[in-house]
């Protein structure tokens, strides 16, 4: 139960990127953007390095690939073409596309890491996931453009094979370990090639630049990442991934409630269909 209780809190966390990224869109280069976000939860992150043991199988190479390369193809690429398709199709459509990573993450779990995919799972899974394509349809209307679509299901892909990456790493490792070691990557990484590909921030769009870096990068990744990886240890990546379509429903309130709008009917009954796709699905846990 508390696997599901972090994971909520996560998913409440992440629903606030697809608002803050559309108002300042203008602001965001993808890469660069990404790239800041690790350094802000490496700085967020970094005191605690001193009250935790970091527990690298460093013995292990082919561990630290997977380590590697599930921060990068995650919340490194993944997050970037997320936020690409957010500037391109808007969060609704976005989010839509981007969360059928639960479906990939789960037949990956089940084939790889023989994770039950049981009915009440199967049946969650899918009122879960019809929610949230009731509940953001009606502001996904216009806004269908192919690259941006293209970009939403590179995320989709990325996110599902870097979850379950997180479940082999976490036989040689633990959760705050892989956090911190993951978010470290993605700034070195992302860093250097946001420099190259996209340049330098224009003064003016730097300091909204780093408030927005600064708000996901220590919520979404400092706090949201842990819980994430935490949820996957103790719940598995199949139930973990398929509560975080909590996060597309509340973007669609959270979003209503900085522009002060009344959440629609479709929005309280997709949330309503989400939460009862979650609750049959704990049934299996």
């Amino acid at each position: 139960m508390i696997g599901y209780i972090a994971i909520a809190i996560a998913s409440a966390i992440w629903s606030l990127n697809p608002a803050l990224i559309s108002r300042f869109k203008k602001y965001v280069k993808p890469i660069i953007f990404t790239a800041m976000r690790a350094v802000m939860a490496a700085l967020f992150l970094f005191p605690m390095v001193f009250l935790n043991r970091i527990e690298l199988p460093y013995s292990q190479p082919i561990v630290i690939a997977i380590i590697a390369i599930s921060a990068i193809l995650g919340p490194g690429i993944g997050d970037a073409a997320y936020t690409k398709a957010i500037q391109i199709i808007g969060g609704s459509l976005a989010v839509v596309i981007s969360y059928t990573y639960m479906f990939i993450a789960q037949i990956i779990a089940a084939m790889l890491f023989n994770e039950k995919i049981t009915i009440f799972l199967v049946i969650g899974t899918v009122i879960a996931f019809m929610g949230v394509v009731i509940a953001t349809l009606e502001n996904s209307r216009g806004s269908f453009k192919w690259i941006g679509i293209t970009y939403a299901l590179i995320t989709s892909i990325s996110w599902g094979l870097a979850s379950s990456m997180l479940k082999i790493a976490l036989i040689y490792s633990d959760v705050f370990t892989l956090t911190i070691t993951r978010i470290a990557l993605i700034a070195l990484f992302f860093l250097p090639i946001g420099l190259i590909f996209e340049g330098k921030p224009e003064k003016s769009s730097l300091k909204p630049l780093i408030f927005l870096a600064t708000i996901t990068g220590i919520l979404g990744w400092g706090i949201g990442m842990y819980l994430f990886i935490y949820s996957i240890n103790s719940i598995g990546v199949s139930a973990t991934t398929q509560a975080t379509s909590l996060t597309p429903v509340l973007s669609q309130i959270t979003t209503k409630l900085f522009a002060r709008e009344k959440p629609s009917k479709t929005n309280i009954i997709g949330a309503l269909m989400i939460s009862i796709g979650i609750a049959i699905s704990a049934t299996s846990i």
